[in-house]
């Protein structure tokens, strides 16, 4: 069995010959710059000087094909032009701003939000303000003959993302996080308006995209990260009140413009919106954190493994691959498969990105025993 089919088997809640394996189908199922040039070092693979690297803040990279051919992995995502992310003003602090207005500053390896650009917004004032326009010169160059490409001429399976904020992340970006929950409760008209004008930006986006390449791509990956380690960022009810609503109109709406499977990109505990997630018309959820409040997965798989998959989950990278024993880690990447695979479903790759101070060797054992345990023969 090929990998398109491969996955589209799995997606189906059907078991194929083999788990689809992943690894930078998306920006959060990836692996980070420095740990991806150790790894490619490690089998004795040409360095890349410059990577693509598909999400700046994160250092996060899209890997070559030659890689994901030595590793069997079964799916690709669809790399959109830089202006996707693009920088729109440099500063010498290591800082930046990005195109709607957020700066980012460099800590470590990664980018911290550092500040938001409507933090002292009114609501007469979001009609004024300058928003990303979606068709802007350049965006798109190339991107259909990239899709048309990959859609003839090879099998994998295709996923497109990548593309905008969801409208809550969007608003905690643009408000910051603490002020613009204090907005859902203290100044409900402009959270929602906010928030609206997120959707219809989100929307823009997906449509712009989507009809460059809909009909090429097997799954359109969304994210909108409303859990933390401990519980969702806001309550179910709340959840239900202001972000439910917009999720539909915009899955709705991308299922307008393709047959793609939805993928949601939410990290952390959010076991308890997943009937949501369900009845929005997710298909897809990742990167299923179990080490968060909720999460097991045996207790996922038995609970939602009929109605929704599961992309991800597949070693926990926050811990157990920094920190375990190679065995350990071989260990925990076969109980995944164990729990996961019957009945399809399931996708595999780490929690979240591969870090990078992750050593080549822990990046093998996970590959190395998916690869012993993928087979449903």
């Amino acid at each position: 069995m090929m990998s398109r089919e491969r996955l589209e088997r799995a997606l189906n809640h059907e078991e194929p010959d083999m788990v689809p394996l992943d690894l930078g189908g998306t920006e959060n199922t990836t692996i980070s710059r420095l740990a991806y040039l150790k790894l490619r070092s490690h089998l004795g693979m040409a360095c890349e000087s410059e990577p693509f690297v598909i999400n700046r803040m994160m250092d996060a990279v899209f890997p070559k094909v030659d890689l994901l051919e030595r590793l069997s992995v079964d799916c690709i995502g669809v790399r959109p032009s830089p202006c996707f992310t693009a920088t729109t003003r440099e500063l010498p602090d290591d800082s930046f701003y990005d195109e709607l207005g957020v700066r980012w500053k460099k800590a470590s390896y990664y980018y911290d939000m550092v500040e938001n650009p409507l933090r002292e917004c009114s609501l007469g004032d979001l009609s004024k303000l300058s928003w990303p326009d979606p068709k802007a010169d350049g965006r798109f160059k190339g991107l259909r003959e990239q899709a048309k490409k990959l859609f003839d001429t090879t099998d994998y399976a295709i996923v497109a993302g990548h593309i905008m904020w969801g409208p809550f992340e969007m608003a905690c970006a643009l408000r910051g996080y603490e002020q613009f929950c204090i907005d859902l409760y203290t100044d409900t008209a402009f959270a929602e308006a906010l928030l609206e004008k997120n959707l219809e930006l989100a929307i823009s986006f997906w449509d712009a995209y989507l009809d460059e390449i809909g009909d090429c791509i097997q799954v359109a990956a969304g994210g909108d990260d409303v859990g933390m380690q401990t519980s969702t960022i806001l309550s179910p009810e709340m959840y239900r009140k202001f972000i439910k609503p917009l999720h539909k109109r915009l899955y709705d709406f991308i299922k307008t413009k393709t047959r793609a499977k939805i993928f949601l990109h939410s990290c952390g505990s959010v076991y308890d919106l997943i009937p949501d997630f369900i009845e929005e018309g997710v298909d897809i959820l990742s990167p299923v954190q179990f080490t968060a409040a909720k999460m097991d997965l045996v207790g996922l798989k038995r609970d939602f493994g009929r109605d929704i998959c599961f992309w991800g989950g597949g070693v926990d990278t926050q811990h157990m691959l920094p920190e375990g024993s190679l065995q350990e880690i071989k260990d925990q990447v076969s109980r995944v498969f164990d729990i996961m695979a019957p009945g399809g479903g399931f996708v595999f790759v780490p929690v979240h990105n591969i870090q990078a101070d992750i050593e080549a060797e822990r990046i093998m054992a996970v590959y190395e025993t998916a690869a012993e345990k993928r087979s449903y023969s």
